[in-house]
């Protein structure tokens, strides 16, 4: 279930991009022995001459839409045919009211989406005010984004020992108590600490920080682009001490970051702190919610029933696009971390894995969800 290891290709975005574009080409997805994916009869190429329209469910100008704008540049660039894509902003109803109004805009190939990971266990655990299935939508690429999890200096916490043996009680930051922080709860919970007791309800990451800083919660989590630009700093002047990450699901395993090789992933950490393995119902939930949340934290959507000539051309262009150096290195330089994609059957497993989710995990982490929420 849960691996150490980074296999050569693991190591930056740049390698899994290669390695991803390679798979999918070679399986010849998207290319037939006729001609061109993107082309029609002998029309020319689907999308020549036409617009593509990218919704983002958040505001323009934060991380997301940003990312988003950048990524349509390079994309189109690699479309044959070379089509235009325009970002529209749809915020609200925590992602839901965007992925509707990609719903009901034509399927006709023209129409693309983007969400994150919260969004897709959402589909399972906050299903009010949802008009789609995701079921019935192709993946076509995503960038993931894993968690770090730090520790307060000023409460004590300069390594996972000092988690482990602190007699004090253990308050854990967060911002809403919803399935993808129940699973690193839980995580953190298994680990045995005295007191321990999530508090959740800050105002953003750098609220949590805050909190960390000034001892009020012993460890708080940051997305990894965000501890890099933001925290790591504090860190290097003693502040906080980063004690493992939430890891990616690969191949079935949860590894390691590519930007935080050095830290444990949280199943790792619950094997040095308890010499137990992490099994059962409960860490199979979270090996799920991982690759939901930290494979799939940036994720492209067409509708699976748009015209084959256009998916196959979307599908051709990905995985040129995830292989360009170009692409990669403003990418990194723009979330200041290696984002590894994901694309065709390792995209379709990440997504399957929450899709799919059996209904005792769901079982297992709504009750969960209600005991420690309480």
């Amino acid at each position: 279930m849960e691996s150490n290891r980074m296999g050569p290709d693991r190591r930056t975005s740049t390698g899994w991009a290669i390695a991803a574009a390679a798979a999918l080409l070679l399986s010849g997805c998207g290319v037939t022995n006729t001609g061109s994916a993107g082309e029609t009869g002998g029309e020319g190429p689907f999308y020549e001459g036409k617009e593509i329209n990218l919704i983002v469910p958040f505001d323009a100008g934060g991380a997301s839409d940003v990312y988003s704008r950048m990524l349509s540049g390079h994309l189109s660039s690699h479309i044959e045919g070379r089509p235009q894509i325009v970002v529209e902003n749809v915020p609200g109803g925590a992602q839901k009211d965007g992925i509707n109004r990609f719903e009901r805009a034509e399927h006709n190939g023209l129409n693309l989406a983007m969400s994150s990971g919260g969004l897709i266990a959402a589909t399972k655990f906050d299903e009010e005010g949802i008009q789609f299935d995701l079921a019935d939508y192709e993946p076509l690429m995503a960038f993931g984004g894993t968690m770090v999890i730090f520790g307060s200096t000023a409460a004590g916490i300069t390594s996972l020992e000092d988690l482990r043996n602190s007699t004090e009680p253990v308050f854990y930051g967060g911002l809403e108590f919803n399935a993808s922080e129940a699973v690193r709860t839980f995580a953190l919970e298994e680990l045995g600490l005295a007191g321990f007791e999530p508090l959740m309800g800050y105002d953003g990451g750098g609220a949590v920080t805050a909190a960390v800083l000034r001892g009020e919660l012993g460890i708080g989590n940051s997305t990894s682009s965000h501890y890099i630009e933001n925290v790591r700093q504090l860190e290097e002047d003693g502040s906080i001490v980063p004690l493992m990450t939430q890891g990616y699901v690969v191949g079935g395993e949860i590894v390691r970051d590519p930007a935080f090789p050095d830290l444990p992933t949280m199943p790792e950490a619950y094997r040095m702190l308890t010499g137990q393995e992490p099994e059962g119902i409960a860490w199979e939930t979270y090996e799920a919610l991982t690759a939901a949340q930290t494979n799939l934290l940036r994720t492209y959507w067409v509708h699976g029933d748009a015209p084959e000539e256009a998916r196959a051309a979307l599908r051709e262009a990905v995985a040129e696009l995830v292989a360009d150096e170009a692409f990669t290195a403003e990418a990194t330089q723009l979330l200041h971390v290696d984002s590894p994609p994901q694309i065709g059957d390792e995209l379709a497993a990440s997504t399957a894995s929450i899709v799919d989710l059996p209904p005792q995990s769901v079982t297992w982490l709504e009750e969960y969800m209600a005991r420690a929420g309480a």
